[in-house]
């Protein structure tokens, strides 16, 4: 008699999400400012909208690296 192994690889982290997902995955936003500001071009799956998770990790991980930080660099772009 031959045993089944029962036991079960635990499944990756899965890397296309939807936009409610993707929306959630930015800090819990909505998916209207979602598609008003993340610079994430969403990818199509026939019927299905999707965004990568290495894309939004890329996007999220540059943000650090461009905006302005304080007020004092805010007021410097108004000059």
């Amino acid at each position: 008699m031959t045993h089944r192994n029962t036991s079960h690889l635990p499944l990756p982290c899965r890397r296309m999400l939807s936009p409610a997902e993707a929306a959630d995955y930015c800090g819990g936003k909505t998916v209207d400012w979602l598609k008003a500001h993340v610079r994430v071009a969403p990818v199509k799956m026939g019927r299905l909208v999707r965004y990568d998770v290495r894309a939004l990790d890329r996007w999220l991980d540059g943000l650090d690296n461009y905006g302005p930080t304080t007020g004092d660099d805010w007021l410097k772009l108004l000059d």
